[in-house]
């Protein structure tokens, strides 16, 4: 019986449309979910193989002619710490002043004094008798102070100085503005009475008009004029440290880092008070400023 042979049938060109139908569809979406990223170049200058120190090497000596001033912050003392060693400190009594939403009136309290309260239940009283929100009193702060305390150990204690200053004469209440020097560029000051010398002591008084007196600032000294205002102030330990400051930076004005300082505080610190040691620093002449951690 003799065997069918199939012929082969026509071969079909497949059909594109559907396919291209399907990228017509996929590249405008695909060009939408594309990022495209612009090529940067930097120029980095490295030094020389010869200048490079490496791993075993010795690094080289510090620079005994530098002068290394730190500033450093502590919980209730300020320390200025240089190439030869650390300055005595400047101990201090924090104060934080409020202004009090129910009288508009400043009131002025330790900060321990002010965290017992708070602990207690009740948050610090104004000068009408009423008590700031104690969840909230953080944000009343208006200044925070750091009175100069002076002691003869680290056992003690210690005294709030107080000191003559120019007053802005805003009202009763306001901050001392610049302390006032005598010819020895010492600041005309004495311990305070009572407890802690939280007392204003009698053999102090305010300049009057007619004497001669002067400031930390440069070109400062005068005569005061019926017009002027002064008052008697605890001695802020911001005053003492920036004239240390002033002495060092005139002492060793020769040197190469003469104008360099790092402030050195701990995470917990205030901004305020790093602030007021910037501004302090900067009045005194480093222009270049640092900032550390302590003990980091």
């Amino acid at each position: 019986m003799a065997k069918n042979i199939k012929k082969p049938g026509k071969v079909e060109e497949p059909d594109l449309l559907p396919a291209m139908g399907l990228f017509t569809i996929l590249i405008p979406m695909l060009l939408t979910m594309t990022a495209f990223s612009k090529l940067a170049i930097v120029e980095v200058n490295l030094p020389e193989r010869s200048q490079m120190i490496m791993d075993n090497d010795v690094p080289p000596p510090p620079d005994e002619q530098a002068l290394n001033l730190s500033l450093a912050i502590a919980n209730n003392y300020l320390v200025i710490g240089a190439r030869g060693g650390f300055q005595p400190n400047v101990y201090f009594k924090e104060m934080w002043t409020f202004r009090c939403k129910s009288d508009a009136q400043l009131v002025t309290y330790p900060m321990e004094d002010v965290k017992a309260a708070v602990e207690s239940g009740h948050g610090p009283k104004c000068k009408d008798g009423s008590e700031m929100d104690k969840e909230k009193y953080l944000y009343e702060i208006e200044t925070i102070e750091l009175w100069a305390i002076q002691k003869e150990s680290e056992e003690d204690p210690g005294k709030v100085i107080w000191a003559a200053y120019k007053n802005d004469g805003s009202s009763e209440e306001a901050h001392a503005d610049s302390a006032y020097v005598d010819g020895a560029n010492n600041f005309l000051s004495l311990p305070g009475e009572g407890a802690m010398g939280m007392q204003k002591p009698a053999a102090l008084k305010a300049p009057t008009p007619g004497m001669a007196v002067a400031t930390l600032q440069p070109n400062s000294a005068r005569t005061l004029k019926p017009g002027d205002k002064t008052m008697v102030y605890p001695l802020s330990a911001y005053d003492l440290i920036a004239k240390d400051l002033i002495a060092i930076h005139t002492q060793f004005i020769d040197l190469d880092d003469v104008d360099n300082i790092i402030i050195v505080a701990n995470d917990d610190t205030q901004f305020d008070k790093i602030i007021q040691l910037m501004d302090r620093a900067k009045e005194a002449g480093f222009s270049k400023i640092n900032l550390a951690k302590l003990g980091g």
